[in-house]
């Protein structure tokens, strides 16, 4: 509760009571802003997550197609087909670019 002190005799109680508004408007302006940057840090932070995540998956992938893809798929191929697959997948595939939706 706020409390305002009247040191103006001439204040009328309803410019007490709209200063009073006034000052309960500006405190529930306040509790706002601070709700909203919390929630801009949660986000920020599952951002930071989700970036580390995705790095990972990015790195599994590559992983998975230049080892067990690679694996997988050298019945299907002969010769020098087999062999530019192979290189492709092991040698030439980049870590795929998974960039986070959530921007900081």
């Amino acid at each position: 509760m706020v409390l305002i002190v009247n040191d103006d005799a001439l204040i009328t109680k309803a410019e007490l009571a709209k200063q009073f508004k006034e000052k309960m408007k500006e405190q529930e302006r306040q509790a706002i802003k601070a709700l909203i940057a919390a929630k801009e840090q949660l986000i920020l932070a599952k951002g930071a997550e989700l970036a580390t995540q995705l790095q990972a998956a990015a790195l599994d992938m590559k992983n998975y197609a230049s080892t067990n893809y690679v694996k997988n798929i050298k019945g299907g191929f002969e010769g020098k087909a087999a062999q530019a697959a192979e290189t492709h997948l092991t040698q030439t595939m980049q870590t795929p670019s998974l960039d986070s939706p959530i921007k900081g």
